[in-house]
């Protein structure tokens, strides 16, 4: 009917205004971030002229190269959301041993931790079967998750990392010390968006992380979830251990 014709026409044109707004924001957003290293990267290049001792000198160049570090790992996530979003993100599946997989990941996280005073957990389920995965993504998976655990946890704090299955599921959970408010739970997830407790305000990243994390986790057609209470914030990433993705001749051993 004509009624009908018209209301699909009206939610369709709905549908196309909000994602204008939300490309719209989405670009404000990333503007404002990618400006941001580049103006402190101007001032640090004219300091370097006018350096009059070399512990000046090493100082600004510090600041020159985190900062540039910065706009880089800001521009490497917003290409690699993008090809997540277009649906071509490159997936390489692969036989994945998470007994000897793991700790390779983890090695860099535990001398972190230690110079932070944490304490990482890693807790692996004895006879844990071999995952089918993609190792690229799942590492970022891994090691984004465990980046913002050191990030949000203050010194002397516990991180766990747990890994356990059943026989069709592996579980990656993990956990520290330090609490996300109520209210910002909802939008952990949401592209840019910063928690509003001033200790997680406080710390650099490029708001896109954990947007990554979950559009990765759905690529690998898993799930992700997050709870914070008590004091611990979770982050639970569950996994088949055989996506029907791909044939099983075209798997290799990692």
């Amino acid at each position: 009917t004509k009624q009908l014709i018209v209301k699909q026409l009206q939610e369709q044109i709905q549908e196309l205004q909000q994602l204008s707004a939300e490309k719209d924001d989405f670009l404000s957003e990333a503007s404002h971030d990618l400006r941001a290293p580049l103006a402190n990267m101007k001032i640090a290049i004219q300091l370097l002229k006018v350096v009059k001792n070399e512990e000046q000198r090493e100082r600004y160049l510090n600041l020159l190269e985190a900062e540039c570090d910065r706009e880089t790992a800001l521009l490497n996530d917003l290409l690699d959301l993008q090809r997540l979003e277009a649906d071509v993100y490159y997936l390489e599946q692969q036989l994945i041993s998470l007994e000897t997989w793991i700790p390779y990941i983890l090695e860099a996280f535990e001398t972190r931790a230690q110079e932070r005073q944490q304490t990482l957990k890693i807790n692996i389920e004895p006879g844990c079967p071999p995952l089918i995965s993609d190792p690229n993504s799942l590492e970022r998976v891994v090691t984004e998750l465990l980046n913002n655990a050191c990030k949000y946890t203050l010194m002397g704090g516990d991180i766990i990392f747990q890994v356990c299955a059943d026989p069709s599921t592996c579980l990656f959970q993990i956990r520290n010390q330090g609490e996300i408010p109520e209210k910002d739970l909802p939008h952990v997830f949401e592209r840019f968006y910063r928690a509003s407790n001033t200790q997680v305000t406080q710390q650099s990243g490029t708001g896109l992380g954990l947007t990554l994390v979950k559009k990765l986790v759905e690529q690998l057609t898993g799930t992700i979830q997050v709870e914070s209470q008590a004091g611990w914030t979770t982050f639970t990433v569950q996994l088949p251990l055989k996506p029907e993705l791909m044939a099983p001749k075209e798997l290799t051993s990692q």
